[in-house]
């Protein structure tokens, strides 16, 4: 893969709280190219964060915004075709891209996915500790664990647990390329992609 890595925008996917973010700019950073974060380019085009999106306006226009970022990053790819400068640049999409065939589409015409396989209970601590288990419902969930009520931390995981499983199984299907993350330190699994790109 290492003469072609940059001829192509690397796209990193997964579960919230993988790392997608983090380890994204640090590959940016290393080989100084662009960095984009697809949840960003939702609330600079819609002007509101996607999860206010998803609150106020339903899965259906949340979906649609996405695809529309992902749009705009299937023209700037074009564009920098047309000059003589590295093509490459670095994505970090939503944790439900694997749900939106439509943005997926088109990510994958311009670009080799990622998938960052976080082990279950790294992401399921994460999750928790942003959460407020002091009132019901519980605050600051993700909407796919606040959708089903969950009334306690133990619910929460097991909510947690059924979706982390099918969303790995999807996440491997859609991936050109899968690095499992460690519980370890950011320049460990910097380097386990580096090593997964054979760059």
């Amino acid at each position: 893969m290492k003469t072609k890595i940059f001829e192509r925008a690397l796209i990193f996917v997964g579960i919230k709280h993988c790392g997608k973010s983090t380890q994204g700019k640090k590959i940016a950073s290393h080989f100084d190219l662009e960095f984009f974060d697809i949840d960003d380019l939702i609330q600079k085009n819609e002007g509101i964060s996607p999860r206010e999106i998803y609150t106020k306006f339903g899965k259906e226009k949340f979906m649609e915004a996405e695809k529309n970022a992902c749009q705009k990053l299937a023209e700037f790819f074009e564009s920098k075709n047309r000059t003589p400068t590295k093509k490459a640049f670095v994505v970090a999409a939503g944790g439900g891209i694997c749900e939106n065939q439509n943005a997926l589409e088109i990510l994958k015409s311009f670009g080799t996915i990622i998938f960052l396989q976080a082990e279950e209970n790294t992401a399921a601590d994460r999750i928790m500790r942003e959460a407020d288990f002091s009132t019901i419902p519980i605050q600051n969930l993700p909407a796919y664990i606040a959708d089903k009520n969950p009334r306690s931390e133990k619910e929460a995981r097991e909510i947690f647990h059924d979706f982390f499983t099918r969303r790995n199984n999807q996440y491997k299907e859609i991936a050109d390329v899968v690095v499992q993350m460690e519980n370890a330190s950011k320049e460990i699994n910097t380097q386990k992609i580096l090593d997964a790109l054979e760059i």
